[in-house]
């Protein structure tokens, strides 16, 4: 018999562009987003303040009670009609959440174990012949691909290409004040310790250095509280320099703006270094298209937060996660593969991905490893959803895949899917590069 725990489910009071009514859209014990961008948990229509998050519910510390934390200046929250709430409030089984500006509403409602079960034995037996029948049709569509698919990529393939891929430091970090035009540095140059962040990178045929973008802003992959109290973080502490920054420029609408620079270097296969660069370089590309801005429910004050940030609906994920620098003196041997190429790629196809796994043993040895495609790619992708052995150290590091041309790098290594433990990772496709303005042609 399976552990007791408490789970909440939200339903729908009236219909927007998302849900209708009576639609059960949770059932979990975990944290629950709510808002109009398309990494909340629970969707409304957008509004005039994109991307935007209403609130948050949250488990309290005695594992079955839950709260609620308003997380928008711009809307407010309100239960059974009585509000807005301010920072928090307590949620009861029944309780009916609305939001200012939206006519759809939320009842919430507490489950346990044994209770949901019972009530609702008849859907789960559904849902395990629906399971049971999806297995089958998976079976059929993956011995379907397999006398399809090429075969793997082998290790003499990669190895003419190992010298163009690299391992990537951050040397030091630097927040700065610009204002009319002038730069001043309002802490010391913060260096990072021997567990500063470290991934791969790698040359490509156009003269782009690509890494994986929270190689170089490493606090953006940081999983953080959204109730954190930023009073209580270390002042050398790199996320308090970060969410400082970003509270600085939501709240500041003059010319003054905040930034941290980042200082790294690039070392090649023998431990030497190659390149030396700065992330605020106009040379620098950034993809924010994907960013999640944050506040956060500190209680005291008003703190905004910007990270890359999965989210789990379907297996999907929205990736901002790539940065890439041109004007590079040397040109690599790695190529770019073309979005025609991306597409061919299916359920199945093989994989090598490569780069410089953190084993605290031999942090400067480039590694291969095979993988497979878990999920078909198209042009609309917003990312590639496969199958490996790599562990940290390996973001930023290139996917290859094998074309007619020989093989090519399709996506760069970002993030572990930690609602599998870890079984399934994602990597952002080059195709991000090819749609960028000043990315490189591939007609």
């Amino acid at each position: 018999m399976r552990e007791k725990k408490w789970y909440i489910s939200l339903k729908c009071k009236g219909s927007n562009a998302y849900h209708h009514d009576g639609q059960r859209l949770n059932l979990t014990e975990k944290a629950v987003n709510i808002g109009e961008s398309a990494d909340c948990d629970v969707r409304y229509e957008n509004g005039d303040f994109r991307p935007e998050y209403y609130a948050t519910i949250v488990r309290n510390e005695d594992g079955r009670s839950w709260r609620i934390i308003q997380r928008s200046p711009h809307a407010g929250v309100s239960i059974d009609g009585k509000g807005p709430i301010g920072y928090a409030c307590p949620l009861d089984d029944g309780d009916i959440i609305s939001f200012e500006g939206q006519d759809m509403a939320l009842q919430f409602n507490s489950h346990h174990d044994d209770k949901y079960c019972e009530k609702d034995k008849r859907r789960s037996n559904m849902h395990a012949w629906i399971a049971a029948a999806a297995a089958v049709v998976t079976l059929f569509a993956v011995l379907l691909y397999l006398q399809f698919r090429q075969g793997p990529i082998s290790e003499q393939e990669v190895a003419s290409l190992e010298e163009s891929i690299y391992r990537i430091k951050v040397d030091s970090v630097v927040q700065v004040l610009t204002t009319d035009g002038q730069e001043k540095q309002l802490r010391p140059a913060m260096v990072p310790n021997d567990g500063a962040p470290s991934g791969t990178a790698f040359l490509t045929t156009d003269s782009l250095l690509v890494t994986a973008r929270h190689c170089v802003e490493y606090w953006l992959g940081t999983a953080l509280d959204l109730t954190t109290r930023v009073s209580r973080l270390d002042d050398d502490d790199i996320v308090k320099w970060a969410i400082e920054t970003e509270t600085f420029n939501q709240t500041h609408e003059n010319d003054s703006t905040m930034r941290l620079k980042v200082y790294f270097s690039v070392y090649d296969c023998i431990g030497e270094k190659k390149y030396a660069f700065c992330s605020t370089d106009s040379m620098v590309h950034i993809n924010t298209a994907h960013d999640g801005i944050f506040m956060l429910a500190d209680f005291d004050e008003q703190y905004y937060w910007r990270s890359i940030r999965p989210y789990f609906v379907e297996r999907k994920m929205e990736l901002g996660d790539i940065l890439w620098i041109n004007g590079i003196a040397d040109r690599g041997k790695v190529r770019l593969a073309t979005d025609e190429e991306i597409a061919k790629l299916h359920n199945g196809s093989q994989l090598m991905i490569c780069g410089y796994p953190m084993t605290g043993i031999a942090d400067d040895h480039l590694t291969c490893t095979g993988g497979i495609i878990r999920r078909k790619v198209n042009h609309e992708a917003e990312n590639l959803f496969f199958e490996g052995n790599i562990n940290h150290g390996y973001s930023g590091g290139p996917v290859f895949i094998k074309t007619g041309n020989g093989i090519a790098a399709a996506g760069v290594v970002s993030r572990v899917d930690s609602v599998s433990s870890g079984l399934f990772k994602w990597a952002v496709p080059v195709s991000q590069i090819h749609h960028t303005q000043g990315g490189p042609s591939h007609e």
